[in-house]
């Protein structure tokens, strides 16, 4: 643009890279196929996932009120206690949507209600973590003017998803759920976390083998059943905790066992030698009745007890005869 002022070219060349950003964006978009299939029904219930990040969202009572959906149905679909309301930063949630057509793309709309500062952009990227985009907000929202929002409103945002076609359901394929590709993720990783197939996520997805021009895109993945998600941290943390205190009530019970069995043993010999030593005694008493019923024609009878405290226990040193002692 040699004729026109240096400013003016600036401003060309701004809005040129501008719209070619747009340009690459939209044919980033198509890489994967968010169009309805003429065989797949008119709408079906999905699952959209998403990463629970600081500070808005790490319960699943704020991540529910975006969606417009309970806790409970994101804790179900998510491997989740039905309580567990704290999650852990970059936990991964699936939060269950209803997909359908508007006009020829598939979506689940979603009301959302404006803050203060938000606009369409700040929404479908920092809160809806790019499960939508602007434009696609922009389209079904023709008359807001996407940076000055009325506050208060309820914005319908559109979120990518898709219906499996007949053919995927004749193969069991029962749930197109949407991810968004995250830098640092392959193939095989993101196949191993859903539990889907390699191939079913690169025939879905117009990537190949290399989804690195995925990054932070939508993508979806084919699965034929409900993804058991891995436990948080946190879960990990509780279970670690459990642990200890189960190994030390099993170590306190088998203790209790052997201290109760040692104790039956020392009452169950403490008794035998009371009764062998009554045995004793009575035997001794017999000896001494016998030996004296031959000096005395009505022997006195004294209690065992006091004949051998007498004798000093039958002493050698109180005996004068076989069987007579000295008291």
């Amino acid at each position: 643009f040699p004729f026109l002022p240096l400013h003016s070219q600036i401003l060309c060349l701004v809005i040129m890279l501008f719209s070619t950003n747009i340009v690459a964006q939209s044919q980033q978009d198509n890489r994967t196929n968010f169009s309805c299939p003429s065989d797949s029904p008119p709408s079906c219930e999905t699952y959209v996932t998403y990463i629970a990040q600081s500070p808005n969202f790490l319960s699943l009572t704020n991540i529910s009120n975006i969606f417009d959906t309970s806790p409970l149905s994101i804790a179900r679909a998510s491997n989740l206690e039905p309580m567990d309301d704290k999650l852990v930063k970059d936990q991964v949630l699936l939060v269950p949507v209803t997909c359908g057509c508007t006009g020829n793309r598939s979506f689940a709309n979603i009301s959302y209600e404006i803050n203060q500062g938000d606009s369409f952009y700040f929404v479908a990227t920092p809160s809806y973590e790019n499960l939508t985009n602007w434009r696609a907000v922009m389209d079904l929202n023709p008359v807001l003017s996407p940076n000055k929002l009325p506050i208060g409103i309820q914005v319908e945002f559109p979120l990518f998803c898709k219906c499996p076609s007949k053919n995927q359901l004749d193969k069991e394929i029962k749930y197109l759920i949407t991810y968004v590709w995250k830098p640092g993720d392959n193939v095989s990783l993101v196949s191993d976390k859903f539990g889907a197939s390699p191939e079913d996520i690169m025939s879905e997805n117009n990537y190949g083998q290399n989804f690195t021009a995925a990054n932070n895109l939508p993508v979806l993945i084919p699965v034929t059943r409900l993804p058991v998600l891995a436990r948080s941290p946190s879960d990990g943390r509780k279970g670690g905790i459990r642990l200890p205190v189960i190994i030390g009530i099993s170590l306190g019970c088998t203790l209790l066992v052997l201290v109760l069995a040692v104790l039956l043993v020392y009452v169950y010999c403490l008794k035998m030698k009371t009764l062998n030593r009554s045995a004793s005694s009575a035997e001794t008493a017999d000896k001494l009745l016998s030996g004296v019923s031959g000096y005395v024609s009505k022997p006195t009878m004294y209690e065992t007890d006091a004949i051998m405290e007498a004798t000093m226990n039958l002493s050698e040193q109180c005996k004068i005869g076989e069987s007579v002692y000295k008291a």
